[in-house]
């Protein structure tokens, strides 16, 4: 049996590459608002709708759900559970005294469609009955209008979104009925609402001698499950794995959830349950989870996609939402860019997206929405413009105004990377000696202190990761002895094993743990609260102070190896956040994209003693 309380702290989500998921616990109870079998993308890869919240069994009338209720856990299947795992694909198993049920799920790829399998050993009566809603994914709401109609196999509920379910092998039987106060224990310690009906309308049901397989298929159109589609799954994971050492393996597949279709293109999800494909994310995390994985032409398509959605030289926060306020974004996608070519030597992609990638520069030597270039040649910028962005009442928690160390380092190795690449692919190139002027007013970043501000005009000497991300996401702007005070300053103030704080415990302003209502997370968001994508920075930087010495590529190894075992929250991938504080509890999305493309990357870079390239 494993323990309610043990179980509900592990989650799974698979997939569908289109946005849509499926997602619970160890144990199968639902914590969240966000939890459920099927949840479809309507608009891939956005506009998601929760549709089968979960399907509960009974076998010779003992019950192995388990929900949470006011007061109370009903029924609790958990006590006959023997074993869960995640891979290769969310399965448990359950003994019901002589009685065995394993049951397995997985979604297919492209299509808003979940099948769970089972096997049955042993004579028996099994009972599966469906728990539907129709819902956007991001809140619970009162009875959705549902209206049912037969089908040969199943049934179909008509809503805002059609939901088919249907069986392979068991027969379906319609007695509608509601089931009232079903609790998310997450949604409420997140002080959101946490409270829903669900409607079962009716259920499958089977007789069993001796063994017997079964399917129940959960769609928004009409499928066939057949015997072949796990294994065409579970091959399409073998695949992705194949030539990625052991360690990183799990982390691989959560890689593949992040890249998802949009339109005719790609994009990437930015972090699971409940974030869409954000510009920033994606461009930190391709290197990571595409190139390094050797995935180059889904790493053109990503760029292709937000290419085409530059404006006023600006690439989209949220691509959904067609945002643009972010500075940094741009520069990143310049990074993305020249990390891709630098991998594929691909100068026929290069001459594609080169006009964009010259208009970038153009804006941000005169002036986009959010920053320009002043006459000290570096980048200034607006109030919550950076990666730092989180807002109470409307007011940034971390403003950043002025000039921000990353994105000037961003900036300079922009300019000199489009520059170089200009020289090898005989691409016009109009701003011959800016990077160095960039790098000479870069010193105006040096702390007598022995490390980096944080921001120049206003200077903030506070302690910040954004420091360790200039180093590493650029190359000659400070000397070795330089690059290891920054090392020492990060280690000493801002190292966790997962990950690097947002500010230093000395700080007045730092907050240790993540917690509470969306107030009070977002002002703890980067206060103090540790960020696991930020450990590939840092392990960067650490490499280069040491030269990628074989002592300091082992004991990089060893610093990655908190998250790469990592079995708490989200299993097989890593999450968004960690309390400052020890013990440094999970927090966040369970599954971030940028987190596991940074350990995957850091990883490779350390094994191979090759600095970013993997």
């Amino acid at each position: 049996m494993i323990p309610y309380s043990d179980g509900i702290s592990r989650e799974w989500i698979v997939t569908n590459g289109i946005g849509g998921y499926a997602s619970s616990t160890s144990i199968g109870a639902n914590t969240r608002a966000y939890h459920g079998l099927l949840i479809a993308s309507l608009s891939p890869p956005v506009d998601r709708w929760l549709l089968l919240s979960s399907l509960d069994e009974t076998v010779n009338g003992i019950e192995l759900a388990n929900h949470q209720y006011p007061g109370v856990v009903h029924p609790q299947g958990f006590r006959y559970l023997i074993s869960f795992k995640a891979e290769p694909v969310p399965t448990y198993l359950y003994r019901v005294n002589d009685v065995e049920v394993a049951k397995q799920i997985f979604m297919i790829q492209g299509e808003n469609t979940t099948v769970i399998r089972y096997h049955i050993s042993g004579d028996s009566h099994i009972r599966i009955m469906p728990l539907v809603t129709s819902r956007c994914f991001h809140a619970v709401s009162g009875r959705p209008e549902m209206r049912q109609e037969a089908m040969e196999r199943g049934t179909l509920l008509r809503s805002r979104c059609d939901l088919y379910l249907s069986s392979d092998r068991a027969r379906y039987v319609r007695d509608e009925m509601w089931y009232h106060n079903f609790e998310y224990e997450a949604e409420r310690a997140r002080g959101l609402g946490f409270v829903e009906d669900l409607l079962c309308p009716g259920w499958f049901e089977a007789d069993v001698e001796n063994e017997l397989d079964l399917s129940i298929t959960a769609s928004t159109g009409m499928v066939e499950a057949n015997d072949s589609m796990l294994e065409c799954e579970i091959n399409r994971r073998r695949m992705i794995i194949s030539l990625l050492p052991e360690e990183i393996r799990s982390l691989a597949i959560a890689a593949d959830s992040f890249l998802v279709r949009r339109g005719s293109g790609m994009s990437i999800i930015a972090g699971y349950h409940w974030f869409d494909d954000w510009g920033r994310d994606a461009m930190i995390a391709l290197p990571g989870l595409l190139l390094c994985t050797g995935r180059f032409d889904d790493a053109r398509a990503v760029l292709r996609t937000f290419s085409e959605h530059v404006r006023d030289g600006l690439v989209p926060n949220d691509l959904g939402a067609g945002s643009y306020n972010t500075v940094d974004a741009s520069l990143l996608f310049i990074r993305a860019v020249c990390e891709y070519f630098r991998f594929t030597s691909d100068q026929s992609f290069i001459r594609e997206l080169w006009p964009v990638l010259m208009n970038i520069i153009e804006c941000y030597t005169t002036k986009t929405p959010v920053g320009h270039m002043d006459s000290d040649f570096l980048i200034a910028s607006s109030a919550g413009a950076t990666w730092m962005d989180a807002r109470v009442d409307g007011l940034c928690v971390t403003p950043r105004a002025g000039k921000c160390v990353e994105v000037n380092a961003l900036w300079y190795e922009a300019l000199r990377s489009l520059e170089e690449i200009s020289g090898a692919t005989g691409m016009e190139w109009r701003w011959g000696g800016l990077a160095e002027r960039v790098r000479r007013s870069f010193r105006r970043f040096w702390n007598p202190a022995g490390y980096l501000y944080d921001t120049v005009d206003p200077y903030d000497g506070s302690v910040r990761p954004n420091q360790v991300i200039a180093v590493a996401f650029s190359r000659g702007l400070l000397s070795l002895d330089r690059t290891r005070m920054v090392v020492r300053n990060a280690t000493e103030e801002l190292l966790t094993p997962y990950g690097l704080r947002t500010l230093s415990p000395r700080d007045p302003a730092y907050i240790g743990r993540y917690e509470g209502n969306p107030r009070e997370r977002d002002r703890a968001y980067h206060q103090g609260t540790v960020w696991p994508w930020l450990i590939g920075p840092y392990i960067t930087a650490y490499l280069r102070a040491n030269r990628y010495s074989k002592r300091s590529r082992m004991h990089a190894i060893s610093l990655l190896r908190p998250l790469l075992e990592e079995q708490r929250y989200g299993m097989g991938t890593i999450a968004e956040v960690y309390d400052g504080d020890p013990p440094h509890r999970p927090g966040g999305c369970i599954s971030q994209a940028w987190s596991v493309a940074e350990v995957i990357r850091a990883f490779l870079e350390a094994k191979n003693g090759i600095e970013r390239r993997c």
